[in-house]
């Protein structure tokens, strides 16, 4: 992660999409023959998955897990210079962005306070769980959980807001569910998302101020 290549090609990587190496290689500024060497790398590392699909390979972030290794590393890395990078980052990608498959910024951590205060889930320490509140509240939004299955979720550093937002499956099928249904569109930044008025209504049903 120390390449600045290997760094812009993880980044790239960050809002949950696979990318062919081709574009990975463009995204990084290096040639074709040095981003396989790269993402070799990053693969025998286990912090990226790759599959072929016919004459491309595909890479993508292993897991969760390794996402939110990735977002505390950059967490220690901007404490060395909180307010020359807190200047640097565009309004957007505070406000509402993509952390790998869940929803982070200042909207992430709205979302978590606002489950948390309305007791639609519990947590213990870094992990939580999912109260029958919780369950009723998913059926009533269609949020897709299975009753019986506790979703692992657990608190995951944001690093623009300082505090944690909701990470795990739980947290990936409620942004799942407000990209589908036009809560949440993607914005011209890079992992940024637009609120649309569909989902401020989403949040005011839970209660939640938008905090912008």
């Amino acid at each position: 992660m120390s390449d600045p290549a290997r760094e812009a090609m993880v980044s790239a990587l960050f809002g949950g999409k696979a990318l062919p190496a081709g574009e990975l290689a463009s995204l990084a500024g290096v040639s074709p023959q040095s981003a396989s060497a790269h993402l070799q790398k990053l693969t025998e590392a286990r912090l990226l998955s790759v599959w072929q699909q016919g004459r491309f390979r595909y890479y993508r972030i292993a897991d969760d897990e390794v996402a939110g290794l990735i977002e505390n590393l950059v967490n220690v890395a901007a404490r060395a210079d909180d307010a020359e990078r807190t200047r640097g980052v565009p309004a957007q990608l505070r406000q509402s962005r993509t952390c790998y498959c869940h929803l982070a910024g200042q909207l992430g951590v709205a979302l978590l306070d606002g489950l948390v205060c309305r007791e639609l889930i519990a947590l213990r320490g870094r992990e939580g769980s999912l109260t029958e509140n919780g369950l009723a509240w998913c059926r009533a939004e269609a949020i897709d959980v299975k009753p019986g299955r506790d979703p692992h979720m657990r608190l995951c550093n944001d690093w623009t807001e300082r505090v944690p937002h909701l990470a795990g499956a739980f947290a990936n099928a409620i942004l799942k569910r407000l990209v589908e249904t036009h809560a949440l569109t993607p914005h011209r930044v890079p992992r940024a998302l637009r609120l649309t008025p569909k989902g401020r209504a989403f949040f005011a049903r839970l209660g939640v101020p938008i905090p912008f």
